[in-house]
């Protein structure tokens, strides 16, 4: 199965509402929230908490697209350094 390309922007981690995102294990067999790509039981992903809700909610994306979040997030970074 060939991999779908992520829908929508690129999401950034220095927004207020993702939590510290965290590398799991998948327990059982679930969908990237980006790619929605098949993660496989004992296979690696990124969960990314989401803040400001009533109950504990998180996404978990693939190894790729967290690389694609990280890219953004250090953008936008060096956008707000200044000189």
């Amino acid at each position: 199965m060939s991999k779908a390309k992520p829908r929508g922007p690129t999401p950034s981690l220095i927004g207020g509402t993702n939590g510290k995102p965290k590398r799991v294990k998948v327990g059982r067999r679930c969908e990237c929230s980006r790619c929605h790509d098949t993660l496989l039981k004992g296979q690696g992903c990124v969960d990314i908490p989401k803040l400001g809700t009533g109950f504990a909610t998180s996404r978990r994306v693939c190894e790729e697209c967290f690389e694609g979040i990280l890219d953004k997030t250090q953008s936008d970074l060096d956008a707000l350094r200044p000189g």
